[in-house]
């Protein structure tokens, strides 16, 4: 008897470690759900805390929506019975670990019913509950708000189309005009004729459907939210659009200066090589004494031959142009722009100015006047470093003297000529310190380095001595 009950222990045993030799063999990739296993159902508990608390914040949601009468969203009600249908199976894997059974006598938990669990609590955490997170509703009904407007939205938007195409018959008037006296029409303008038929032709779609919509509310909303959204975003902007095409061609003032713009370009061209050369004969100097040019001259030096260049191209074409007024208007604009480019570029100093500012132009030709506006409202320090030759102030968008209102405005320059060109003020020159000037500068600054040097030290020294 018992060497039959040896062998009923034995038999028990082999049992047992044949068990845990299944989940032994079982693959790397699959082992770490039995190794996971508590880990894994306490993330799992914890996101269904969480999908729970969802769950209730949308229901408050939903309940208030049906009281005051609005279509609860299909997608939402589906969302609810998904979450429902998670949380019973999550809670019913989180009750089954209770009743795991034991094995080696109840000295561990059974590895094949852990290892199951462990990977479907797993996979239940991202597969199902991680989306259903994620997953949000800015509105969980049809709002009541647009149905009531239904009729008031289609009533207002047949108003906006037949503003918007009036307004479109202004432009396209002008346009004509423009085209009968060979003037080139402005690509935002053509932007703008294009974007107008198509919002009319989607405007008139929504508005011929209207009648076969019925009593369906769902479908009332829909219809009724895209006729608001037209409105808003697209008929309101491509009407106040509107209102700024004064013209709709290139400016004719640069057809009538167009022998003036080329007779000041020469002039510009001149002056800008007379610069150079002034430039030139200090690099020239500064080589002599060894000194080292710095890197703002070099590149002034080569923007000046590149733009020369340019320059002298267009004044050499200029011969060749003859009277079409298109290609006239064309090379009177690229001087003029050239003209404004020369040792500044204007755009550039422009976009640094409106970013600093955090100004939105969204049109080339509002820079300088929004520009203006902005920077005599503030007190503002405006600061022009290394200004090599005067240009515009009015013309980059920065106010006048008699009418900067808060704008101050400081330029520094290596040449006095420049700033009484552009008619400033209090006028400060900084000239090279003396020998002995820059001796006792040196040896205040080396002094003040050792002190602070020394300061650091004994700071440090005093932390240790605490320390021990």
């Amino acid at each position: 008897m018992a060497e039959l009950a040896a062998v009923g222990s034995i038999a028990s045993v082999v049992s047992a470690v044949l068990e845990v030799g299944k989940c032994l063999a079982a693959p790397i990739g699959q082992f770490k759900y039995l190794y996971n296993y508590n880990t894994n159902l306490k993330n799992l508990e914890t996101d269904v805390m969480k999908l729970k608390k969802t769950r209730d914040e949308v229901q408050g949601r939903v309940d208030a929506a049906e009281i005051n009468g609005e279509e609860i969203r299909q997608s939402v009600k589906e969302w609810q019975t998904r979450v429902d249908n998670t949380i019973n199976e999550a809670e019913r894997l989180i009750e089954e670990k209770e009743e795991n059974r034991r094995c080696f006598k109840g000295l561990r938990p059974n590895c094949i019913s852990s290892y199951k669990h462990s990977k479907k609590a797993f996979k239940l955490k991202w597969d199902d509950i991680g989306p259903l997170l994620q997953q949000e509703f800015d509105e969980v009904s049809f709002s009541g708000i647009q149905q009531c407007n239904y009729e008031t939205n289609f009533v207002k938007i047949r108003d906006d189309v037949l503003k918007l195409k009036n307004a479109r018959l202004k432009v396209e008037r002008k346009v004509e005009e423009a085209t009968i006296k060979g003037e080139e029409i402005e690509e935002d303008v053509k932007k703008w004729l294009e974007d107008v038929d198509s919002i009319i032709a989607k405007a008139q779609e929504l508005i011929e459907n209207q009648s076969s919509i019925g009593t369906d509310r769902k479908t009332r909303y829909q219809n009724s939210k895209a006729a608001s959204e037209l409105m808003v975003d697209h008929i309101g902007p491509l009407l106040q659009q509107e209102e700024r095409f004064d013209e709709v061609s290139y400016s004719t003032t640069l057809l009538s200066n167009y022998e003036t713009n080329f007779d000041k370009l020469r002039d510009d061209v001149l002056k800008l090589k007379n610069a150079r050369l002034k430039v030139e004969r200090k690099v020239e100097e500064a080589k002599n004494n060894v000194e080292e040019i710095e890197e703002d001259v070099k590149k002034w030096l080569e923007d000046v031959d590149s733009i020369i260049v340019k320059a002298q191209e267009l004044i050499e074409n200029q011969s060749l142009i003859g009277t079409d007024r298109k290609t006239r208007y064309q090379n009177s604009k690229a001087a003029s722009e050239l003209m404004v480019t020369v040792t500044l570029d204007v755009k550039k100093v422009q976009t640094e100015i409106a970013d600093k500012l955090r100004l939105t132009i969204n049109y080339e030709s509002e820079k300088a006047s929004k520009l203006c506006e902005r920077l005599k409202r503030g007190k503002i320090l405006l600061i022009l470093d290394n200004i090599w030759e005067d240009f515009d102030l009015k013309a980059m968008g920065i106010p006048s003297k008699m009418d900067r209102g808060g704008c101050k405005l400081l330029l520094t320059t290596r040449n006095l000529d420049v700033l009484q060109k552009m008619d400033s003020t209090n006028n400060f020159g900084m000239g090279i310190l003396k020998e002995e000037e820059a001796w006792n500068l040196f040896q205040k600054m080396a002094v003040l380095a050792l002190l602070q040097n020394l300061c650091y030290g004994l700071m440090r020294i005093n932390r240790t001595l605490r320390e021990l």
